[in-house]
């Protein structure tokens, strides 16, 4: 079956450049659409996308308020989510990030990195899924790391509120302890807290195991697990677009 794309913008010449690129890929995907935010929370919560694309800047509601209710108060808190901005705003980006999206397009939209994007996330969201499957079949879960990130697993086990142990072999190893979701300790060599899990997900070859367990490590992470995770976005995506340029 094919995988259903919400797009979001008020400007119907992008919803529609949107619509022909994405609706012409050889993936085949179903297009859906939304002029503003409130009317695209609505047509998630009914049509269940796969992943959703929206514009920043909307009446009503824009696309960052709109992201963070659909992670917060939605039938989908786990769907990718890419937003289109019109100007290079690390701020805008920042906030982004803050309220839960996957990644971030400048507009004028390249069509080849709409496309490359769509189908990384729509790849990863299901490598998420039987993730979370296996999980709760086996109280835990492996895998590589050219296939999900640390921040992606982080994020999902944060919004599954699941407690136990993340380690990861790369040409380092490192533990990730959470508890109800939350970041609760890191550590990687001599370092440890913030600062080893920022070096921890720069990792992007090597292996992570996740055991449910009872987390009784002392805690060194002192932000909010949502604060740490925006700021490793930030190095990650800074990371990406350096890469991409």
């Amino acid at each position: 079956m094919a995988a259903k794309v919400l797009i979001v913008d008020d400007n119907p010449h992008v919803l529609r450049l949107l619509n022909i690129t994405l609706s012409k890929a050889e993936e085949g995907y179903e297009i859906i659409q939304a002029t503003n935010g409130e009317e695209a929370f609505e047509i998630a919560n009914n049509e269940m996308p796969d992943i959703i694309i929206s514009d920043v800047m909307m009446p009503k509601m824009d696309g960052i308020e709109l992201c963070w209710m659909i992670r917060e108060n939605s039938k989908l808190p786990l769907v990718p989510f890419i937003f289109l901005t019109s100007f290079e705003d690390q701020e805008t980006a920042i906030r982004g990030f803050r309220a839960g999206a996957d990644d971030y397009l400048t507009k004028p939209i390249n069509r080849k990195k709409l496309l490359a994007r769509t189908k990384e996330l729509l790849s990863r969201q299901s490598s998420l899924k039987q993730i979370e499957h296996n999980a709760e079949e086996r109280k835990g879960f492996s895998g590589d790391l050219k296939d999900l990130s640390i921040v992606e697993l982080v994020q999902m086990l944060n919004l599954n509120k699941k407690s136990g142990l993340l380690q990861i072999q790369s040409d380092e190893s490192g533990k990730i302890y959470l508890k109800d979701g939350h970041l609760w300790a890191t550590e990687v060599g001599n370092l440890k807290g913030e600062e080893a899990f920022y070096k921890l997900v720069a990792k992007t070859v090597g292996t992570f195991v996740f055991e449910i367990t009872e987390v009784t490590e002392e805690r060194n992470i002192e932000n909010s697990t949502m604060n740490v995770i925006m700021e490793a976005c930030r190095i990650m995506d800074e990371t990406h677009h350096r890469e991409d340029n």
